[in-house]
């Protein structure tokens, strides 16, 4: 596997950096969709709601991400290797996803600390997740792709 240098700092701040590996050789960029977070369908009621915004700035930063996985996909069980190779996808997915995660709690950290409000907060994470690797973002489900637009 290829190890990615990917740096990540919003626009909106200078924190965070992480190294991570490339998941895959797929490109998740077409011309003809439109790719929206599934985050971001909940940035109205944060602004509006600041209990709401508390546990959603604490659900972003401290669930890990898991790999979503198609289950049609999975080789037969009785290939053994196959299935363990398959498999151990997840397992990779689950320590990067562990490293990101630190990242998100460090940077909510540093946020609180500064005084930052749950909303900035929640904002400032969706902006962190914005700059992972696309391969990232896709196999932790954090897209939602319009084909129509």
């Amino acid at each position: 596997m290829m190890i990615l240098n990917t740096s990540i700092q919003s626009t909106a701040s200078k924190f965070a950096s992480v190294k991570t590996t490339d998941l895959s050789n797929q490109a998740t960029h077409a011309s003809s969709t439109a790719v929206k977070h599934t985050w971001d369908s909940f940035r109205d009621d944060v602004g509006s709601d600041p209990v709401f915004a508390r546990e959603m700035a604490e659900a972003i930063t401290f669930i890990p991400n898991k790999m979503t996985v198609n289950l049609n996909e999975a080789p037969p069980l009785t290939d053994p290797v196959a299935h363990k190779k398959w498999a151990d996808q997840s397992v990779e997915f689950d320590r990067i996803a562990e490293q990101v995660t630190e990242q998100r709690i460090a940077l909510f950290n540093r946020m609180k600390g500064e005084g930052a409000s749950d909303a900035d907060i929640y904002n400032e994470m969706i902006a962190f997740n914005k700059t992972l690797p696309m391969d990232y973002q896709a196999k932790a489900g954090m897209l939602s792709v319009n084909r129509s637009a």
